[in-house]
C-alpha cells in the first residue's frame, strides 16, 4: 500500500500553530538560528571630517616625548662629558703646578746663598755680584792629572798611582774625592779596571807591596 500524502488540512493547522506560538516554541521546529529582521541603526559621527583632520595635524606637529631609554643615555653621556672636562682641568692644574715647581727649583739653583728664617738682607744682596761671593768654589781646580801632565792609561803598572785613586777595598774613588775633571776621572777609572782585569792589582784590597809596611814596620827593604 503506497504511503499516504500529507494532507492540506494538517499543513494549515501546523502553520497556524507556528504563527501563533512563541519564538521559543517555534525554535522547536527549526534548525536555523533566529535572525533579527529589524533595520540597522545608522549613528552619526561625533566629529566632522574637518575637525578630525585638525586633530590629527595637531597630534603630528606636537613634539613626541622621549622614551626613558633615550633619557638615560643622554644623562650618561652628559655625566661622561662632565667627567672628561673635570679630568682635563685637573691635568692642566697639575701641569701648571709642576711647571711652577720647576721654575722655583731653577731659581733656587741659580741662587748660591741659602736664606734662613730671620735673615736680614738689602736689595743689593740679591745682585749677581753678591751672589758670586757665596758661590761654592769647585775643588776640581787642582786636578792632579793636569797638574803633573800624566797619561793614566800608560801608567797602569804604577801601583802607587793606582792606590791613590782606589779605596782600601780596591774600589774606584768618586770624583768628589779624587777632585778630577770628568775626562780625567774616566781615564783613571779605565786604568784601574785594566790593571785589575789583568790580575796585576787586587780588586778587593790594596796591593801587598803597598801594605807591607803596615804589617812589617821594622823590615828593611
Amino acid at each position: 500500500m503506497p504511503p499516504s500524502l500529507f494532507k492540506p488540512s494538517a499543513f494549515r493547522a501546523l502553520t497556524s500553530f507556528s504563527s501563533s506560538a512563541t519564538p521559543s516554541a517555534s525554535r522547536l521546529f527549526s534548525s536555523t538560528p533566529v535572525v533579527s529582521l529589524s533595520p540597522p541603526r545608522h549613528t552619526t559621527p561625533t566629529t566632522t571630517p574637518h575637525r578630525l583632520g585638525t586633530i590629527m595635524k595637531d597630534r603630528n606637529a606636537a613634539p613626541r616625548p622621549s622614551t626613558s631609554g633615550n633619557d638615560a643615555a643622554e644623562r650618561m653621556l652628559a655625566r661622561h662629558r662632565a667627567r672628561l672636562v673635570e679630568q682635563r682641568q685637573t691635568q692642566l692644574e697639575t701641569a701648571e703646578k709642576v711647571k711652577e715647581k720647576k721654575i722655583a727649583r731653577d731659581l733656587i739653583r741659580q741662587m748660591p746663598r741659602r736664606w734662613q728664617a730671620g735673615d736680614v738682607y738689602a736689595p743689593h744682596d740679591l745682585s749677581s755680584v753678591e751672589m758670586r761671593k757665596w758661590k761654592k768654589k769647585s775643588g776640581r781646580a787642582g786636578d792632579l792629572v793636569d797638574a803633573l801632565n800624566l797619561s793614566p792609561l800608560d801608567l797602569y803598572k804604577n801601583f802607587s798611582l793606582v792606590r791613590h785613586f782606589t779605596s782600601s777595598a780596591g774600589q774606584i774613588l768618586h770624583s768628589r774625592e779624587t777632585k778630577l775633571r770628568p775626562v780625567n776621572q774616566r781615564k783613571i777609572a779605565k786604568m784601574i779596571r785594566r790593571v785589575q782585569g789583568m790580575g796585576l792589582y787586587p780588586s778587593i784590597h790594596a796591593h801587598p807591596e803597598m801594605i807591607r809596611s803596615d804589617f812589617f814596620p821594622n823590615h828593611r827593604y
